[in-house]
């Protein structure tokens, strides 16, 4: 009896998993053309499937793209996408952050969002800029999402 019932659990938390990843994919989906908006594309991407699923991606820039006032307007325009709202609140903050510290040689801009309980955004600027994305770009004009649906 308890082992039916542990076996019972175990299949509600899989498809309490696959349902929060398939809202992740989503929302991440629905992220991307803001994100590429402001010049971002996907430099790295990863998936961890456990009790609870993450999605991992890494979006890089060239900090000449970021407009602190396109950012606002994203954050009014998408306030319902939670995940585009925390990345763009984290790139925003680290901006003025950035700002006050001066002017340092940053040419780039580096996105680390991670998708799961809790969700994690990060921000670093990075001395080069990010070199050209064949395959992401080619993609994004092909109309193509970054992710597959899960």
């Amino acid at each position: 009896m308890a082992l039916s019932d542990l076996v019972g659990k175990a299949k509600d938390l899989s498809g309490t998993a696959a349902a929060a990843a398939g809202k992740f994919v989503d929302e991440f989906n629905e992220a991307l053309p803001a994100m590429r908006s402001l010049g971002f594309t996907i430099k790295d991407l990863k998936v961890g499937m456990g009790l609870v699923p993450e999605i991992g991606a890494k979006l890089v820039a060239s900090t000449d793209t970021i407009d602190p006032k396109k950012i606002k307007d994203l954050m009014e325009k998408h306030a319902e996408n939670k995940t585009l709202v925390a990345a763009l609140k984290g790139l925003e903050t680290a901006y003025n952050i950035k700002q006050t510290v001066g002017d340092l040689p940053f040419k780039g801009v580096e996105l680390d969002i991670t998708l799961g309980i809790p969700p994690h955004v990060g921000v670093a600027f990075v001395s080069s800029a990010p070199a050209p994305a064949a395959s992401v770009a080619a993609g994004a004009a092909a109309g193509e999402s970054g992710v597959a649906t899960v």
